[in-house]
C-alpha cells in the first residue's frame, strides 16, 4: 500500500494544448489515446488493489467485502466512460468527458489512501488484541508471583503502563477503518481530504502507542523474572 500511495494523482488524461499545425482528427486521437492510457492505469491499480486487500491478513471480512465492492463498481464505470471517450466524434464530446476519469472516480485520492487505511487499521485492531492477551498472561503471572511472597511492584508498574498504551491504540486507530470505508469520490475534496489526514495521523499515533506498549509489557516480563531470580 505504501508503494501504492506514491502513484500520481493527476488525472493523466485530461485535454491538453496541441500543436498550432495539428489537425482535429489528430487532436481527437490524441486525447483519446491519452485518456486510455489513464483508465488502464487505474485498472491496473484496482486490479493490484483488490489483490493487495484479498490477501491482507488481518482485515475483517467485511471491510475485504466493502472495498473489494468499492473496486469493482470504479472498474465497471471506467470500462463504461472510456467506451463513450473511445466513441467521441469531437473535441467538445471529449472535453466533457475526459476530466470525469478523475473527478468521477478519485482513485488516486480516494479509493488508494482509504484502502491503505483501512488495512492499517485492521492490523492495528489485531496487534491490540494479541497484546492484552499478553498483558493479561503477565497479570496472571504477577498473582502467582505475589502469592509466592515475590514483591511485584516494578512489575505492576510496567504492565499499568502497557494497559494504557493498548487502550489508547484501540482507541485511536481502531475506529479509522470504519470511518473512512465509505468515502467515495463524491466526497473530495471535503470530507474526505480532511478524513482521511486524520485518519493518517491517528494511525501514526497508534503505531508508536503499539510500539510504547510492546516496550512496557517486555519490561514487565523482566521485573518478573528479575524478582523471582532475586
Amino acid at each position: 500500500f505504501g508503494l501504492l500511495l506514491a502513484l500520481p494523482a493527476a488525472a493523466g488524461a485530461q485535454e491538453t494544448d496541441t500543436a498550432r499545425d495539428a489537425s482535429p482528427e489528430h487532436t481527437i486521437e490524441a486525447v483519446k489515446a491519452r485518456a486510455q492510457a489513464a483508465v488502464d492505469r487505474r485498472l491496473d491499480t484496482l486490479a493490484t488493489l483488490e489483490r493487495r486487500v484479498i490477501d491482507h491478513e488481518f482485515m475483517t471480512t467485511v471491510h475485504k467485502a466493502t472495498l473489494t465492492a468499492d473496486y469493482a463498481d470504479a472498474v465497471a464505470g471506467l470500462v463504461t466512460l472510456n467506451r463513450e471517450i473511445q466513441d467521441a466524434g469531437t473535441v467538445e464530446e471529449l472535453r466533457e468527458l475526459v476530466p470525469l476519469i478523475a473527478t468521477d472516480y478519485r482513485v488516486y485520492l480516494v479509493i488508494v489512501p482509504k484502502s491503505y487505511q483501512v488495512g492499517a487499521s485492521d492490523r492495528v485492531a489485531h496487534v491490540v488484541s494479541r497484546f492484552e492477551e499478553t498483558a493479561d498472561a503477565i497479570a496472571d503471572a504477577i498473582d502467582r508471583a505475589e502469592a509466592a511472597g515475590y514483591d511485584m511492584t516494578e512489575a505492576k508498574r510496567w504492565l499499568i503502563s502497557a494497559r494504557d498504551e493498548i487502550a489508547e491504540a484501540r482507541r485511536t486507530g481502531v475506529p479509522v477503518a470504519n470511518d473512512v470505508i465509505d468515502l467515495d469520490a463524491s466526497d473530495w475534496e471535503e470530507p474526505a481530504k480532511s478524513m482521511l489526514a486524520e485518519g493518517h495521523r491517528r494511525l501514526k499515533n497508534a503505531r508508536v502507542d503499539l510500539r510504547q506498549a510492546k516496550g512496557s509489557l517486555d519490561m514487565a516480563k523482566q521485573a518478573i523474572e528479575d524478582a523471582i531470580d532475586g
